[in-house]
């Protein structure tokens, strides 16, 4: 089924277009740090590529994963916990891009922040609270079709991992950059898992063509 190799491929798809950008945008900015920097100010205000960076970069990001998600409500059965979980996941990929139209201040760090990076901070919690809710909700959910207990366990574990990364996004943490990847990596990680698993299932071959 295509559909399901998107649902498969889409989330990876979307891992490499995110570190392609940062890698790229970071090569070209002077003195830039994965380890001491948040992505977001490869997009900042300021920044040597921010435009191409938030809408060549982050926003296409972003699409990948709501494809991955209309694949999944193509795919799947509609229960209550797998609409929840997606609709978590489309306010993670959706915030995303929202704050990419609203870049933070140079280095993110400002002194009397900008009504854009107020949006930019904002944007950027709503997207990983409801980001790692929505993995908790799906591993969850995967007990109704999924014989393994891999999507649920991981997930659960993934989330706890991801919110404890989440509260330690601090500016003034000197490897602020370091866990941001880490928080990001571990959800692409469940979506790459997750997605394995549905593309293994025989969840939507009845339908053919798709």
């Amino acid at each position: 089924m295509i559909v399901k190799k998107i649902i498969l491929i889409s989330p990876l798809l979307s891992l490499l277009w995110l570190s392609l950008t940062v890698i790229l945008a970071g090569s070209s900015y002077p003195g830039y740090s994965h380890v001491l920097q948040f992505m977001s100010e490869l997009g900042a205000g300021g920044s040597p590529d921010g435009d191409l960076v938030n809408y060549l970069g982050f926003i296409p990001t972003e699409l990948f994963i709501l494809l991955f998600l209309f694949a999944l409500l193509k795919v799947m059965h509609k229960s209550r916990l797998l609409v929840l979980g997606v609709a978590c996941i489309a306010v993670y990929a959706l915030s995303l891009i929202a704050a990419a139209f609203y870049p933070c201040d140079y280095q993110c760090r400002p002194v009397d922040p900008s009504f854009s990076h107020d949006m930019h901070m904002l944007f950027g919690a709503i997207a990983y609270l409801a980001g790692i809710a929505g993995v908790a909700i799906l591993a969850i959910d995967s007990k109704n079709w999924c014989e393994s207990k891999v999507p649920l366990v991981s997930g659960l574990l993934l989330a706890v991992c991801a919110f404890a990364l989440m509260l330690n996004l601090d500016a003034e943490l000197s490897y602020v950059g370091l866990v941001q990847r880490c928080l990001e990596l571990l959800i692409y990680v469940w979506f790459l898992i997750f997605g394995f698993y549905v593309y293994k299932s025989s969840l939507g071959e009845t339908e053919s063509g798709l």
